[in-house]
C-alpha cells in the first residue's frame, strides 16, 4: 500500500499457473480493499507475463503506459471519490542550440530527413536523466560537430498535440563554440553551415517560431545582458539537487 492508499502490484512477484485461479483470488482482493478504503490499483505486468493482459481488461483494469519489458494497468475502486490516479508522462521536453561566433554568424542545419528543407537549429529530444544544458551542448556536437558550451536559456516554446498526442517543450539554449570543425551528422544532416544572423533571420522561407527566437537573441544583444541560468539546488527531502533556472545577468 503506497502513501496515496493505493495498491500496486507487480505480475513477477505472483504465482501465474494457473491464470483463471489467480484472476478469482484477485476479484476477492478487490472486494477486500474496496471495503478497507483503498483507492487505487496499479498491475505491472512483465513481458513474459503478458497472457494476464486479457483477463486483467476484464475485470475492467485500464491501460495506463507502456515501456519496454512491461505494461502498466490501473483500476480506480473507490466509490466516493473521482479517479485521481495520475496520468502517465505527456510531455516531451526538446533542445534547441543557438551558437553564435564572433563573426554574428549563426550555426545552422538542414535535415536529412523533412518534408522542407529549412536551415534550423541543431538540437533534439532530452534523454531521460540529461539536463538541459547537456542535452543542448550533446546534440550540437552529435548534428554538426561544433564543440559549445552553456551560456543562457534563450527562450522556450510550448506546443500541444504533438507525437502521440502529447505536448513539447522546446527550450533554445544559447551556447559559446569553443572548438571542432563542422563534420554533420551523416546520418540526420544534410546540410551545416555558419550564417550570419542578420541574413538569417531574412530568408523568406524561415519559419516564424525560428525568425522569433533569433529576434530574441537580438533584442538581449542589443538591449540587455539578460540571463536565465541554473543553480543546483537540494530538493525536497534532501536526497538529490536539482536545477533551478533564474534571471541574472550574461556575459557575451
Amino acid at each position: 500500500i503506497n502513501r496515496y492508499n493505493g495498491v500496486t502490484i507487480k505480475s513477477e512477484e505472483q504465482n501465474l499457473e494457473d491464470i483463471p485461479l489467480f484472476v478469482e483470488q484477485l476479484k476477492e482482493s478487490l472486494l477486500k480493499w474496496k471495503g478497507e478504503k483503498i483507492r487505487g490499483i496499479w498491475f505491472q505486468v512483465k513481458k513474459q507475463n503478458s497472457a494476464l493482459i486479457p483477463s486483467l481488461i476484464e475485470v475492467n483494469f485500464e491501460y495506463h503506459h507502456a515501456q519496454p519489458g512491461y505494461v502498466m494497468l490501473t483500476k480506480w475502486i473507490s466509490d466516493t471519490e473521482p479517479n485521481g490516479l495520475p496520468h502517465y508522462a505527456n510531455q516531451y521536453i526538446g533542445v534547441g542550440g543557438f551558437v553564435v561566433n564572433d563573426n554574428n554568424e549563426l550555426l545552422v542545419i538542414q535535415e536529412k530527413y523533412a518534408d522542407r528543407r529549412l536551415w534550423k537549429l541543431p538540437g533534439g529530444h532530452a534523454d531521460p536523466g540529461e539536463d538541459l544544458a547537456d542535452t543542448g551542448v550533446r546534440e550540437v556536437f552529435e548534428e554538426t560537430g561544433i564543440k559549445t558550451e552553456f551560456v543562457s536559456l534563450l527562450c522556450f516554446r510550448h506546443q500541444h498535440q504533438y507525437r502521440f498526442d502529447c505536448s513539447d517543450i522546446y527550450f533554445v539554449c544559447l551556447l559559446k563554440p569553443i572548438g571542432g570543425k563542422i563534420n554533420p551528422c551523416q546520418q540526420e544532416i544534410a546540410q551545416c553551415t555558419w550564417m550570419n544572423i542578420e541574413e538569417y533571420i531574412k530568408l523568406p522561407d524561415l519559419t516564424e517560431t525560428l525568425k522569433h527566437i533569433t529576434q530574441c537573441y537580438l533584442n538581449i544583444t542589443e538591449n540587455g545582458s539578460i540571463s536565465i541560468t541554473p543553480e543546483r539546488i537540494n530538493n525536497y527531502n534532501n536526497t538529490c539537487k536539482n536545477n533551478i533556472y533564474s534571471v541574472g545577468h550574461i556575459q557575451l
